[in-house]
């Protein structure tokens, strides 16, 4: 009900109660008229009077009481229900917004919980990813024990393995506070040396091992290819039984072919065979001491020996062993 059309009823509702009113008012006044005429008949009118003002009062009073208790106060209850529907109404709202609130801040927990997750598993795959990768591409090595080879520790100990050009080489002169072996006798050949190398080398067990072998087979008359073939076994049969050492091909040194005991293109023989181990010594790794170029005589027309450095157009003297010397000195040191 709005509020004119409450006004009206209101209005309506008093003025039935007025209407009412005034009829039980007139019956009453007419009663009491009638009262206090026969009071005034008994001759006792001021007691009378005064005490039908006092019962006139009561009875105003008493119909007054009567007339507020039959107001119409529908209004009110309808303005606490209406006021108790609002309090209702706003408890429930505030219901509402608290559990939506509580739902939006467990949502946006559960989205940053969710983004956390997110990522973790996303790194955790990429990590996993990464990791099949490399061992797909990089297949394990497997641990291969490889047989440990003995290390032999020796002291320097120079062995020069030849004939007599070697003999007759002073070592303890020429290296002074050195270990120096001299295995050569005169007159050997490369097949002298070859069937003898436990006697002439191994016994001694070098570090290093300095050959200049050939030139008795060349003035035996020994095939060239014999000659290489048998200095290629000589080497062979070192590296073979003494892995360790070092070794050494001095070239053939050229002779005096005018001298007693040569002949003629002796040094082409010996400059042949050079050539032939040289390139074998570089096949094989083995170091290749060309000393023939150093011993010829550059001013001479002929190919032979410089005479300064022989005694006898094959044997070296002093001056020709220092030529050998400082030569064999750059590899030793």
């Amino acid at each position: 009900m709005n509020h004119d059309n409450h006004y009206n009823s209101s209005n309506n509702n008093s003025s039935r109660r007025a209407v009412k009113h005034n009829k039980k008012y007139k019956n009453f006044n007419n009663k009491n008229h009638n009262t206090k005429r026969n009071h005034y008949k008994k001759g006792n009118s001021t007691k009378n009077h005064d005490m039908l003002s006092i019962t006139k009062q009561q009875v105003f009073d008493f119909d007054e009481m009567k007339f507020s208790d039959d107001i119409d106060t529908s209004f009110v209850e309808n303005k606490r229900k209406k006021k108790s529907q609002i309090v209702d109404e706003l408890a429930q709202s505030f219901e509402r917004n608290t559990a939506r609130e509580r739902k939006k801040s467990k949502n946006s927990h559960f989205n940053v919980v969710s983004v956390i997750a997110f990522w973790v598993i996303f790194l955790v795959f990429i990590g996993l990813c990464g990791t099949c990768f490399y061992f797909f591409t990089h297949p394990a090595k497997v641990s291969v024990v490889k047989e440990e080879k003995e290390v032999i520790v020796l002291d320097d100990n120079y062995l020069f393995l030849g004939d007599s050009i070697t003999e007759q080489y002073d070592l303890e002169k020429y290296y002074p506070d050195m270990n120096v072996v001299n295995s050569g006798i005169g007159g050997n050949k490369t097949s002298d040396i070859l069937n003898n190398l436990k006697k002439r080398v191994y016994q001694y067990n070098p570090s290093k091992v300095f050959l200049l072998i050939g030139i008795n087979d060349i003035r035996s008359g020994v095939k060239e290819e014999e000659i290489v073939q048998n200095i290629e076994d000589i080497l062979s049969e070192l590296r073979k039984n003494r892995p360790y050492a070092e070794l050494y091909l001095e070239s053939i040194y050229p002779v005096d072919e005018n001298e007693s005991g040569s002949q003629i293109g002796t040094n082409e023989r010996i400059k042949s065979i050079n050539q032939t181990l040289k390139e074998y010594c570089q096949n094989e790794k083995i170091n290749f001491i060309n000393i023939y170029d150093l011993l010829l005589d550059s001013e001479s027309d002929e190919v032979k020996i410089n005479t300064n450095y022989t005694k006898d157009g094959l044997h070296l003297n002093d001056a020709g062993y220092e030529v050998v010397t400082r030569e064999i000195m750059r590899y030793i040191k």
